[in-house]
């Protein structure tokens, strides 16, 4: 891909409408400085000097995608508690729309509290998380709010599933997501894929998927197979299935695989990157980029997160800059 050709396809992002759907999160860091251990236990004692909230799970993608220029409507299911209102907050500063999200007081917001600790001569790194959740199924009430909610969203150009497996991306719910002729991309979630089948792509890890057919790491050609397997078994189009240090795999309906070899120069955290990686993938296929095209942004998009500390974002310069 030339840098002209990824200018092109960048230059689309913008005002692009993507409703994303899933488990929305509240990720709460507290940053602080370690300089003794606890006599108490043999753990670090870290003195909190700030704190940070930003959006996660299914919040995180829609993040990212609004950083990248699309219009984005967050549905999802969360607590009337504090936490709710922090995520609230953070969606709200950057201009996504939160139609399409319930409150309930029967369960929390799902949320990640991560104690981050350094020392005088040390790099910032993560000492402790702490969650909160309730993972439960929407079901009831709840759920046709949710639906509800989705059915009267705006028009949207795709549709991003993201499943944590908390409760909200059950089967009757992928029902109603099938019924938008949009095309529909999943990251999915343990080992019942049957509720993406038909999506238009799913962006799981080598991990899980071969965890659908109760495969564990094994040869190349076994995970080969397992990827087109996926494309057949599940009627999907692509499966852009992401290999760590090897970078990603597509796989599409015509028996054609793409390797694309990783970009991290130097890896500090790959919380989120999965996110930020399918939500640029998804962006990319709605911006007139091919599947592959879009697997090779969405690729240079997971290079460049894991060279930052926590859960973070890309934006369109560094993947511009990021182009050989």
């Amino acid at each position: 891909m030339t840098r002209d050709r990824l200018r092109e396809i960048l230059h689309s992002f913008s005002n692009r409408r993507v409703t994303v759907i899933g488990d929305l999160m509240l990720d709460h860091y507290l940053w602080g400085i370690t300089r003794r251990i606890s006599p108490e236990a043999p753990v670090p004692i870290v003195n909190i000097e700030s704190e940070t909230h930003r959006p996660g799970g299914a919040a995180n993608v829609a993040y990212n995608l609004r950083v990248l220029g699309a219009q984005v409507t967050a549905a999802g299911v969360i607590g009337q508690d504090l936490n709710g209102e922090h995520l609230k907050t953070a969606l709200n500063k950057e201009g996504i729309d939160l139609s399409g999200i319930i409150e309930t007081p029967h369960r929390p917001t799902t949320s990640k509290t991560r104690i981050m600790g350094h020392t005088q001569y040390r790099q910032q790194q993560q000492m402790m998380r702490i969650d909160r959740e309730v993972a439960l199924p929407v079901t009831g009430k709840l759920l046709n709010q949710l639906r509800d909610a989705i059915a009267q969203s705006h028009a949207p150009d795709a549709i991003f599933v993201s499943d944590y497996a908390k409760g909200v991306v059950t089967p009757d719910l992928m029902d109603t997501v099938r019924r938008n002729t949009c095309p529909i991309i999943a990251d999915p979630k343990g080992r019942n894929f049957d509720k993406y089948r038909g999506v238009t792509a799913i962006s799981p890890n080598q991990s899980e998927a071969l965890g659908v057919f109760n495969l564990y790491d094994t040869d190349e050609k076994t995970i080969i197979d397992t990827g087109h397997r996926l494309v057949k078994e599940y009627e999907i189009a692509q499966v852009y299935m992401t290999r760590s240090e090897k970078g990603v795999a597509l796989f599409e309906t015509d028996g054609r695989v793409t390797h694309i070899p990783a970009t991290a120069r130097q890896v500090f955290d790959v919380s989120g990157a999965g996110d930020t990686t399918a939500a640029v993938y998804t962006l990319a296929l709605i911006s007139g980029a091919s599947p592959a095209e879009a697997a090779h942004i969405g690729n240079l998009a997971g290079g460049i997160v894991v060279g930052k500390v926590g859960v973070d974002t890309v934006s369109v310069d560094e993947l511009t800059n990021a182009i050989q």
